[in-house]
């Protein structure tokens, strides 16, 4: 205690002053006390770590990622489970799936094929302000179906703020335009993540807690088929909130923000042959993405994953040369290393502490506890679950959210006879 290593680090705001004791604490409380009625004491540990990273992850006390790391330490530590068990969540095909999808989003940023698309597509929007905010909203969340949500916003936010500059100096426009167009490139790369599997986090922690722990194999199709009509329905309605009835924008057209447009898209250079090499890889890989299951289908011998096809086309930005005289590839291991891979860390931090809830009567046990929730109905009880995670998820990172609450979701529908997938 006197050299001060029991102690958080200096400038701790104190949600996570609390959360740096509170995980620890909840843990050992936990373990000093006996199992409830009905629970094995390796399904009692369990609880406790997860208790544990449930507070490190929701206070955010420590980086997520070192918070996933705990169950390497500790289920060997405990004797719940051994390292070999617990390891192999660490390399679940679904966090190389989104592997790949950050490797593919890092060369588009390199040759900011993001950024070509997005002024290209603003080209096309008009000049009035609400097809201007339209139009940005559009392009945000298309780059966020296969870029991460943050990554997308950081693109589009300094065209945005051009854009912004522009509509200030027209005096004929309500200074609201701001506002909302910021707001639509925030809520539109949230909404964009929800289309693909490796849109968001989120998305693969679902899908790959869903296939280890139930069997139930979400492909990038079939999570398609629900996220695209979310989208679809999501994003029309928040621009019609922010252009409508939150800022009342003006539909007349504004001759500064068709003259910037203008220019900007005047100044890009015609398209490299890095460019068109690193978009003929995203098709491709996207193609056979969506198109997988026709291609099984008619070459059976043709043994062929979602993960499988995303390590290839992220190999593929290493095999191509755009200048091979110097030596340039599409992209650099440099590059590649700037990617997320604390994300996927925490992945597995989340699919071991949902492996540990399933394989011991852990699962069960919630189930169990929460039987009484079948006399609702299921349409509150779904409405319930959503409201309280998305007020949560104010408080907290969306994936250690999900990685928290999917294993207590699936058990809860279980335990009222509904599919685990209902809830998670």
């Amino acid at each position: 205690m006197a050299n001060g290593q029991s102690r958080p680090p200096a400038g701790f705001p104190l949600r996570r002053a609390i959360g740096f004791f509170g995980g620890p604490g909840a843990f050992a409380i936990m373990l000093a006390n006996p199992a409830p009625d009905g629970l094995s004491a390796e399904g009692w540990s369990i609880a406790a770590v997860g208790a544990w990273m449930a507070v490190w992850w929701m206070t955010e006390a420590l980086p997520l990622a070192v918070t996933a790391l705990l169950p390497v330490a500790l289920f060997p530590t405990l004797g719940v489970r051994g390292i070999d068990q617990t390891t192999p969540s660490y390399a679940h095909p679904l966090v190389f799936l989104f592997l790949g999808g950050f490797l593919l989003a890092r060369a588009m940023n390199v040759w900011a094929l993001d950024r070509r698309l997005a002024i290209t597509v603003l080209r096309w929007a008009g000049s009035s302000p609400r097809g201007v905010i339209a139009g940005t909203m559009v392009v945000t969340a298309f780059l966020s179906m296969w870029v991460s949500n943050t990554a997308t916003t950081m693109v589009m936010l300094p065209i945005g703020l051009s854009i912004v500059a522009a509509f200030s100096g027209d005096e004929g426009h309500h200074a609201s335009v701001g506002p909302a167009l910021l707001l639509g490139i925030a809520y539109a790369a949230t909404i964009g993540g929800m289309g693909t599997i490796v849109g968001t986090p989120p998305n693969a922690l679902f899908a790959a807690f869903m296939s280890e722990s139930y069997g139930i194999e979400v492909s990038f199709l079939r999570w398609m088929l629900i996220g695209v009509p979310l989208v679809l329905v999501l994003l029309p309605l928040a621009w019609f909130v922010l252009t409508r009835l939150t800022f009342r924008i003006e539909g007349r057209s504004s001759p500064e923000v068709s003259r910037l447009v203008a220019s900007t898209y005047a100044r890009l250079e015609p398209m490299s042959r890095a460019e068109l090499l690193v978009a003929a890889v995203m098709l491709l890989v996207a193609a056979c993405w969506i198109f997988r299951p026709l291609m099984v289908a008619a070459l059976p011998w043709l043994s062929l994953s979602d993960a499988a096809i995303g390590v290839t086309g992220a190999i593929l930005l290493f095999l191509i040369p755009v200048d091979l005289k110097g030596g340039r590839f599409l992209l650099s291991w440099k590059e590649a290393a700037e990617i997320r891979w604390d994300v996927l860390i925490l992945f597995g931090g989340g699919l071991a502490l949902a492996a540990g809830i399933g394989d011991s009567d852990l699962a069960a046990w919630i189930g169990a506890h929460l039987i009484e929730l079948k006399t609702l109905p299921l349409f509150f009880l779904v409405l319930a679950v959503g409201v309280l995670i998305v007020f949560l998820g104010e408080l907290a990172s969306n994936t250690a959210m999900a990685a928290v609450f999917l294993p207590v979701a699936g058990a809860t529908a279980l335990g009222m006879g509904e599919p685990a997938v209902l809830l998670a």
